[in-house]
């Protein structure tokens, strides 16, 4: 059985500020520690139920090089480095293909403007205002569990902040959540220990795996084709995003493609996001 795993990092146990989200912040070291503890329970419980399962994590947070590579259990593959659409153009979801019989994602947290809503935000905070699916505004693990359901992949279970379960509550209520956190705004939560979540991790990613294995899942929706479309900010970040290519303007701040398979349509609206993201050099402004 080959089992895919999308990191993030918002909704780790412990994480709870900027400062622990990148190298420069002075609560790093002790966020990553956090957050291989969240990938290692989520491991050993896969294991507790198919104990030579092959299973890949994708390191899918900010630079993404925060997973402790020396410290995941042994025989496990990372997917680590920069998300740049020539490296990695599915992001999060980078190395997942049809091979694959299930999903999980550890360490998430609830869309951009959720209120209130701990670290919250979609992909690129400083630039994205929202990302939605089939005109909907979605957060990282729905646009993940569709990018899934493209290869006919479910998604078992996610472990993150309290304020992730209202919002996947809308559209898989039976999708659960390992709750890390009781969120009580942007910068701070009540933690569980990483005892407790990773006792919580483990046995929740064991059951759902029993779950699938006894009733088969289904993936997240049918995805034979749909649109997405990203919001940024500011329209000149917009206007840098329609120079990718096989995307359209719907407004002045709103890039959109339509028509194709969630991983095709994510590809293109990355694309999109990374080229709006290069700034123009002063001289030419």
């Amino acid at each position: 059985m080959n089992i895919f795993i999308a990191v993030d990092m918002e909704g780790a146990t412990g994480v709870v500020h900027p400062d622990q989200l990148g190298p420069d912040g002075r609560g790093y070291s002790q966020g990553q520690k956090f957050l291989t503890g969240d990938v290692n329970a989520a491991i050993d419980g896969i294991r507790d139920v198919v104990p030579d399962a092959r299973i890949v994590v994708g390191d899918g947070h900010g630079i993404m090089r925060n997973v402790l590579l020396e410290a995941v259990r042994p025989g496990v593959r990372v997917v680590t480095g920069a998300a740049r659409s020539a490296n990695k153009p599915l992001c999060q979801m980078e190395g997942i293909n049809a091979t694959f019989d299930a999903a999980f994602c550890v360490g998430y947290h609830s869309k951009a403007g959720t209120t209130p809503g701990l670290l919250a935000h979609t992909f690129v905070g400083a630039a994205v205002h929202a990302w939605y699916l089939n005109d909907r505004p979605v957060g990282e693990v729905e646009v993940n569990a569709a990018i899934c359901a493209s290869f006919g992949i479910p998604l078992l279970l996610v472990s993150g902040n309290s304020d992730l379960v209202p919002e996947i509550a809308e559209w898989n209520p039976m999708l659960q959540v390992v709750v890390t956190k009781d969120t009580l705004g942007p910068t701070a939560a009540i933690c569980r220990t990483p005892d407790d979540t990773y006792r919580e991790i483990r046995a929740a990613a064991a059951a759902a795996l029993r779950k699938h294995i006894d009733t088969a899942i289904e993936p997240y929706t049918a995805m034979a084709t749909c649109s997405m479309a990203v919001e940024f900010h500011r329209r000149d970040v917009a206007h840098r995003a329609l120079a990718a290519g096989g995307v359209v303007m719907t407004n002045e701040t709103t890039i959109r493609t339509d028509c194709l398979p969630a991983n095709e349509a994510f590809i293109r609206c990355w694309y999109a996001v990374t080229r709006a993201l290069e700034e123009i050099p002063t001289w030419l402004t």
